[in-house]
């Protein structure tokens, strides 16, 4: 039954051209009761219709003390929530301003190692070929972490020392595989992604409390260390190109993020190395905020990736899925091209042909129809998890590729690590108390 008080409230509203809709729900809200729409439209058709001044507007519901408490606590309640999502806002302003002030610290005052003097120019290689580029990734270092031979049954041993001497047998491998392969063909050009995991990191409780140093040390003496492997490589090529991403063990987070990827420990590493080597004219770095880069080699394009962001354990299948699914979704840049007339400058280039990846700790390579996807191993080699967990075991290893104007990839080839181990041989690991001070390398 409708109650008498609010009859005329109901043809009023009517006459202003409510719903019967929303007068049920009226009704219900502001005096608790509870008529069905159709119910309330037999009863006014029944009634003599209310005549209004065509300008009345509808007015809000009949107030009272109960509405009223209820009003001011909605306001109240939105109130504080806006007062708190804008000091998030401001606070994040402010945290991405910081990150910036820090690259840029690093960038203007430290201070950079001597530049040493290009001093190849071919002399071994034919007259007529044309000319190829080296690409040589340097991933999954996992600098600072500790494994113990004895743990380990004798299949591996790694710590600070012994990823130096790594290091510098893989630099001298790849000069050595170069100027092989410069008696086919002139190389002028290398190319060195670092795709990520270059620190042990923190985020396993057990890696916390077994690494060698924080997180801090190990980035700063990682970064120290393989700008002297640049720096030692420098002299034997006109161009030498750094693209990176970073990986999942650098994480300055518990849980893998999805927002600000970049702000990680490789992604400082990578800007100290940059900082360390600016003296050095041929030698460019690519250090983007995505947790993918694309580099051109000749008329193709190598997507490189850290390898975290792909599920299934490392199966074939699955990483070989998720470069399809990856592929799939970039197309949309090819519409958002005709969109936005820089649509290149704020996108880059996101097209692949070929894929390097890390993160899965081993050597393997898989056809992907437009060209290879590479998985690059890994410089620490196997460690106690590996072997107790997964009982699988992948000796210490990168790989080097060679790229040929015309045909892309043309080949590849394996360095072993582990045999230097008892090299005497290595860069100097010397960090001063003051960062920003040179940093004086050993090279030969």
């Amino acid at each position: 039954m409708i109650p008498e008080k609010v009859k005329l409230e109901i043809k009023r509203r009517r006459a202003l051209g409510a719903t019967w809709t929303a007068i049920a729900k009226w009704l219900e809200k502001v005096h608790g009761v509870t008529i069905h729409r159709t119910t309330i439209q037999k009863w006014h058709n029944k009634e003599e219709p209310l005549v209004l001044d065509p300008n009345e507007e509808l007015s809000p519901p009949q107030d009272n003390l109960e509405t009223r408490v209820k009003l001011d606590k909605k306001v109240a309640t939105y109130k504080s929530e806006a007062d708190f999502y804008k000091k998030l806002y401001q606070a994040s302003l402010k945290d991405d301003a910081k990150k910036e002030i820090i690259v840029d610290a690093i960038k203007e005052h430290t201070k950079a190692l001597p530049k040493v003097p290009i001093r190849h120019v071919n002399p071994s290689s034919p007259q007529g070929h044309q000319a190829q580029i080296v690409i040589s990734p340097l991933t999954d270092t996992h600098i600072g972490e500790q494994v113990h031979k004895e743990q380990m049954k004798g299949l591996n041993d790694y710590s600070f020392e012994i990823f130096n001497k790594r290091l510098y047998g893989w630099s001298n491998q790849v000069l050595k595989h170069v100027e092989y392969r410069r008696q086919i063909a002139p190389i002028n050009e290398l190319i060195i992604p670092m795709l990520g995991d270059m620190i042990s990191g923190d985020i396993h409780e057990e890696l916390a409390r077994s690494n060698i140093a924080n997180c801090m040390e190990q980035m700063i003496r990682g970064a120290n260390l393989i700008a002297q492997s640049l720096l030692l490589l420098a002299p034997h090529f006109t161009k030498i190109t750094v693209p990176c991403v970073v990986g999942n063990h650098g994480r300055m987070t518990r849980k893998p993020p999805m927002k600000d990827k970049y702000m990680d420990w490789d992604y400082l590493l990578y800007q100290f190395l940059a900082a360390f080597c600016k003296n050095q004219d041929n030698i460019e770095f690519d250090i983007p905020k995505s947790f993918i880069n694309v580099f051109p080699v000749y008329n193709r394009n190598i997507l490189i990736m850290h390898g975290d962001s792909i599920s299934g354990a490392g199966s074939s299948m699955a990483i070989t899925g998720a470069i399809s699914k990856l592929r799939g979704v970039l197309q949309y840049r090819k519409s958002l091209q005709a969109e936005l007339e820089d649509a290149t400058d704020i996108l880059g280039e996101v097209d692949f042909d070929s894929v390097m990846i890390g993160h899965f700790h081993r050597v393997d390579e898989v056809d992907i129809g437009t060209g290879e996807l590479f998985i690059c191993g890994c410089m620490k080699g196997p460690d106690e998890f590996a072997l107790q967990r997964l009982h699988a075991a992948s000796k210490p290893k990168q790989i080097i590729t060679y790229w040929h104007p015309r045909y892309g990839f043309v080949g590849k080839e394996i360095i072993y690590l582990n045999k230097y181990d008892d090299s005497k041989r290595e860069f100097v690991d010397t960090i001063p108390s003051t960062w920003a001070d040179l940093i004086k390398p050993a090279i030969s």
